[in-house]
């Protein structure tokens, strides 16, 4: 397994978080929104993003889609994403042993976990909205937050 060391529990700066497609998505359509200021925190390391192959995949599945492309989301912004996420992806994978709702959710819980993220960031209501997903990622040390949970997390450098 090869991921870099936590950032916020080694003392370093930053929140080690798994950014959700949606907010990937929204960010880059309308950058200066809240998810957009996500993804500005992900590229100046305010946020470690911390992904899976599976995620990855799904991320530029997404955004070739042509509803998201009309968007004005080139091929380069493709790329540039892939590029800033290439040292992020792992080397194994894990399995997720708990009922979710959303089957496109599973990748998303096991980026979380084989990352050690300290958070989820998505503004997909499935996650936030299983308080039995919610109570048992935070066992494991794992918050859900909105986009702009995660902005105020960020500037209030806790």
């Amino acid at each position: 397994m090869r991921w870099p060391e936590p950032c916020r529990r080694s003392g370093g700066p930053g929140l080690r978080a798994v950014v959700d497609t949606n907010v990937w998505v929204s960010g880059l359509i309308l950058p200066d929104s809240v998810p957009g200021v996500v993804l500005e925190a992900v590229r100046r390391r305010a946020i470690e993003p911390i992904v899976t192959w599976e995620l990855a995949e799904e991320l530029v599945a997404v955004l070739r889609r042509p509803r998201i492309r009309r968007y004005g989301i080139r091929e380069q912004d493709i790329v540039d994403v892939l590029v800033l996420l290439a040292p992020f992806l792992p080397w194994v994978d894990v399995d997720v042993e708990i009922p979710i709702r959303d089957a496109e959710d599973p990748p998303v819980v096991e980026a979380a976990l084989l990352g050690r993220a300290e958070a989820i960031v998505s503004g997909d209501r499935d996650l936030p909205d299983s308080s039995e997903l919610r109570g048992w990622l935070l066992a494991r040390g794992v918050r859900v937050m909105t986009p702009a949970e995660a902005v105020s997390f960020i500037d209030r450098g806790s």
